[in-house]
């Protein structure tokens, strides 16, 4: 490819070059706030003022903190005006990672961005965006932007990698290597019309090629969270209501998504992968069942600006057992050599060395390892150039393709993530504790993970797996921090004395498991079954010594291990309270294996009493007062939300914001404000609700349920108190897996800090329940449920959710007897919207629809299906707070117009779905077979009620909310009270349960029909 005239000149002309030519395209398209070129140059320019009148000179370097999206792109861009270099520097970095980065970049000041947290013991100064913009103010004629001589003498930025000295490696990288794999790169051609997935971290080079070949070509950069990227059928959901065409993953999460759902990549215009070796299967899959347009997979060191080879796979082999990395991008040469530094021939194996304008000159303050890294030769009779030894070993074919054959050192690919080990075990044996370290990789058929070997100094007082991440953690980044982490009294040798690393690798498991049974049908003891699900649900197998939290272990990973702990052992409900109450306690393995050995020598002592329950009812409840000014709750200025980020509180936000002037206070659990802002903007793009939050109405504060006065410091507390003209309480924690006394701080210690809160000025609350609070009463004969009926059969709920949100209700009611205006709302299913049908695919109705389609089997079983849409439900609720008197009075927000499971599994099959209808029994025996099979499996959670006793009965849990044993639930309160409003719920009939169908299927929540529709 013959060069590109832009490539020799500096970033901030072919910026600013686009922001003239598109003034008023959007350049950055991010959550509640668009930015044009024009306003994203003039913010630059106004940013690069500010810095100069700090005194940042031409190739100073300048360090951007914070997370990701609009903010951060304005900083930048200035630093580049300012003709400065830009160091980014992520949120998520521990202080001692950043300390170090300042210090080998020779960074002397941070910008730091909104939402972002000060920097630590940190010599550089310290200035805040909106500062450097004000210090800018409006310049005396057109700034003069760095021109090409810059861009030859300036570095773009400056990015870390690993180290094997044990610190990472700086790498300056030039703007030319930026412009080249922006323009002209002869891979990818950026149009003003695409939009462009930012998703990577600002401290990945990733970013380097979402952001300039973005902002370098007048399209539209959508910055996103990274979590994302972790769930595939939210990324197809972001992927089609952002309009995305173009989208970068690190293989890993390409493998990832084309695992779980390649249908995310179809009809994109570029898919690009790279960071770790692509796997053939993957690529077929994508080909298959998502083609892009362009699907790219590179390869690139960071020392050479991103990508350096790169392969456009049109088609693979069956019999391919790998995926080219391709032909070199413009402007950059590649050699492969031998160990004497001659050309290899073709087909010949030997070290790749890169050459070209993306090829740093070295790295900063670390002349040994440039010298070791970067050379200039003479290869082949050529002229002598500079060129970077990969230690990557290639091979390239007769059709000029190159394929990658692997490392010969000790650098390693983690989900992307160029790694030395060395620098971890130099971080290890750091620790005062530590004698010798050895850090390997693991694969576990899925993905790659560090674990880490240690030698304690002192074997009777070694330090600990959980200890020594702790310590990393303030030391390292994140992906650098290994997940398995094995303490030995010392390391196993050679007969040359050098460490076995075979022999930690085979090491699995800790050394006393003990074997499975061969046969399936032969018992599992206690010590067996819980060693094997112990490994099975941690990272790598990881012992057992600490408890299962410190050993890394989460509590979706403790509620899988208790599942398969029933299934094995064959235990009930009562004993998995217990056993998920001693896991989440801190349990370690032996701890736990005692616990689970008394359940089976005596089950009789794990019933459930009511005293636990009775307690929380008993505790002194705040007086009732009414203090001015008296809540104006028909017309209120003031709302407290809690539950906003949730499926039904998002659309209760909404709600209010609509239907009042007021200004809502949204409890979110977050870090800070910006944090718990961004929660809601994402909650309610998940959840199809349209709009913008207003900045002036919303105010997001972050808090915690869980915790007393909610989080929140005094000041906030008592403004809150003052101010509240009412409260809509909908926040809890929704767990059909815990205990009660796992989920009674933050759905019963919570309602007691509600109540206190509203106390103040007697502020009428409203209380979203849930009908599970009436499951089981037909045990005491009631068949028929007014909106007036006792209920107080707690005794009989058999959940631990259910009997904090019986628990709650209680507490309203008391605090309603002492004269607190409280109405409560026991919703029924809530579903999909009336406008774009967007359900909560994590629900449980959810769960159990896709669950039947997977098995293709449907029980035999009379589900009333009372799916009440969301829209309806907040409406219903807004509407009632405004126009009826909280007087301690109940409403059943429930759909009167039900069906029942068979219709739903008659319209699956119109839809080309081929659901068998089995007794209950079969259904539950095909279901836990299919978990057995899927341990990981999102249902999982779910499956104890449908294979549990229930309370005192001979059916399962999930039994008692069939039409046989639910009660019929009257609503004469709530048609009353929506009499003449307009408000109605929909029919649960063939349109919304085809609407239903629809948007799981397009969401990829359902797999494709393997039949037409009728």
């Amino acid at each position: 490819m013959s060069e590109s005239s832009s490539w020799n000149r500096s970033l901030a002309e072919l910026f600013d070059e686009q922001a003239r030519r598109h003034p008023q395209n959007v350049a950055i398209d991010a959550a509640g706030r668009r930015r044009t070129y024009a306003e994203l140059a003039a913010g630059a320019e106004r940013c690069a003022r500010g810095l100069r009148r700090r005194g940042v000179a031409p190739g100073a370097i300048v360090a951007v903190a914070g997370p990701r999206g609009g903010d951060a792109i304005l900083a930048i861009l200035g630093v580049v005006y300012a003709g400065a270099t830009y160091l980014p520097v992520d949120a998520a970095l521990p202080a001692d990672r950043v300390r170090t980065m300042l210090r080998l970049a020779g960074a002397r000041l941070i910008v730091r961005l909104p939402g972002a947290g000060a920097p630590a013991d940190v010599e550089a100064e310290v200035v805040d965006l909106a500062d450097v913009l004000g210090g800018g103010g409006v310049g005396s004629g057109r700034l003069e932007l760095p021109g090409a001589d810059a861009a030859v003498a300036t570095p773009a930025y400056v990015m870390f990698t690993s180290g094997s000295t044990g610190e990472p490696k700086a790498i300056p990288a030039p703007q030319r290597g930026v412009a080249r794999i922006a323009l002209d790169n002869g891979f990818m051609d950026v149009l003003s019309e695409d939009r462009v997935l930012h998703a990577a971290s600002l401290s990945f080079d990733a970013s380097t090629l979402e952001i300039w070949a973005t902002l370098l070509a007048g399209a539209c950069l959508v910055p996103v969270e990274q979590q994302i990227l972790l769930a595939p059928y939210e990324l197809h959901r972001c992927v089609e209501r952002e309009r995305v065409s173009i989208l970068w993953l690190t293989t890993s999460i390409f493998h990832h998504v084309a695992r779980e759902r390649p249908e995310t990549f179809a009809g994109l215009r570029y898919v690009l992968a790279g960071g770790e070796v692509m796997r053939p299967d993957a690529a077929r899959r994508v080909l298959d069942h998502g083609r892009p347009l362009h699907l790219i997979n590179g390869y690139g060191p960071t020392e050479a600006t991103v990508f350096t080879l790169t392969h456009e796979i049109r088609d693979l082999d069956p019999r391919a057992g790998s995926v080219p990395i391709g032909r070199p991008v413009a402007d950059t040469v590649c050699h492969v050599l031998r160990e004497d530094g001659t050309p290899a021939g073709p087909g010949e194996e030997g070290e790749l060395h890169i050459a070209g304008g993306g090829v740093a000159r070295g790295y900063l303050g670390n002349p040994r390892e440039s010298a070791e890294r970067f050379r200039v030769m003479a290869v082949g009779g050529g002229a002598p150039r500079l060129l970077y030894r990969t230690g990557d070993f290639v091979r390239r074919g007769p059709d000029g393709l190159f394929e990658f054959r692997g490392r010969r050192d000790d650098q390693v690919k983690v989900r992307g993530f160029r790694i030395e080990l060395e620098e971890i075990r130099a971080a290890l044996v750091g620790h005062p504790g530590v004698a010798d370290a050895v850090v390997l990789t693991h694969e576990d058929g899925t993905s790659r993970y560090l674990a880490a070997h240690v030698a304690g100094r002192d074997p009777d007082a070694p330090p600990t797996g959980p200890q020594l991440r702790a310590y990393l953690a303030d030391r390292l980044p994140a992906f650098m921090v290994p997940a398995v982490i094995t303490v030995l009294d010392r390391l196993p040798l050679l007969a040359n004395g050098k460490v076995d690393r075979a022999a930690l690798s085979a090491a699995r498991l800790p050394p006393d498991v003990p074997d499975a049974p061969d046969d399936d049908a032969r018992p599992w003891s206690a010590r067996q079954a819980v060693a094997e699900a112990w490994a099975a649900a941690l990272p790598g197998g990881a012992a057992g010594r600490e408890s299962f939290i410190a050993c890394g272990g989460s509590s979706l990973q403790a509620a899988q291990l208790v599942i398969r702990l029933q299934r094995r052992l064959q235990v009930g409900s009562a004993h998995g309270y217990r056993l998920i109450r001693a896991l989440l306690a801190g349990a370690d393995q032996d701890a736990f294996t005692a616990a689970v050995e008394h359940i089976i020598a005596e089950p009789a002592q794990t019933s459930a009493t009511g005293d636990r329950w009775r307690k929380d009812l008993a505790r002194e409840a705040p007086p009732v007062l009414t203090r001015p000014p008296a809540p104006r709750w028909r017309a209120p200025r003031n709302v407290l939300l809690t539950g906003g980020t949730g499926f039904l509180g998002s659309r209760l936000l909404d709600e209010l914001l609509a239907r009042t002037g007021a200004d809502v206070h949204v409890l979110v659990r977050a870090r800070d404000s910006g944090h718990a802002r961004r929660r809601l903007v994402r909650a309610r793009a998940r959840y199809g609700v349209a709009g913008d939050l207003p900045e002036d109405r919303v105010h997001a504060l972050p808090g915690d349920l869980a915790l007393p006065h909610l989080g929140l410091d005094d000041a906030a507390w008592e403004h809150l108190a003052a101010v509240a003209d009412a409260v809509h309480h909908c926040g809890a924690h929704a767990n059909f897996l815990y205990p009660y006394e796992q989920l009674r701080p933050p759905n019963v210690d919570g309602t007691r800090e509600i109540i206190a809160l509203a106390s103040y000025r007697a502020v009428p609350v409203h209380y979203i329940s849930t009908v599970g609070v009436v499951r089981g009463i037909d045990a005491l004969g009631v068949r028929h449920l007014t909106e007036d009926t006792p209920v107080d059969h707690v005794e009989l709920l058999s959940m631990g959710y259910y009997e904090s949100k019986w628990v709650a209700e209680r507490l309203m009611r008391d605090a309603a007897a002492r004269g607190l205006p409280v109405a409560i709302y026991r919703p029924y299913d809530i579903t999909g919207d009336t406008v774009t049908h967007t359900w909560d695919p994590a629900a449980a109705i959810s769960q159990v629809f896709r669950i039947i389609v997977e098995l293709g089997l449907a029980p035999d079983w009379d589900l009333p299906l009372n799916l009440v849409p969301s829209d309806f439900a907040a409406r219903a609720v807004v509407h009632l707070s405004l126009t009826q008197p909280a007087q301690g009075q109940t409403f059943h927000v429930t759909n009167p117009r039900e069906c029942l499971l068979d219709v739903l599994v008659d319209r699956l099959r119109f839809h080309g779905y081929p659901v068998r209808t089995v007794p209950y029994g079969d259904w539950t025996r095909a279901m836990a077979r299919h978990m057995a099979d899927n341990p990981e499996h999102p249902f999982g959670p779910f499956e104890p009620l449908f294979t549990n006793p229930a309370a005192t009965r001979e059916i399962t849990v999930a039994e008692l909310s069939g039409f046989k044993h639910f009660p019929r639930m009257d609503r004469s309160r709530i048609e009353a009270g929506l009499a003449g409003s307009g408000i109605s719920c929909p029919p649960v009939d063939r349109v919304l349960l085809d609407n239903m169908i629809h948007f799981f299927r397009r969401t990829g929540y359902f797999p494709a029909p393997s039949a037409p529709a009728r």
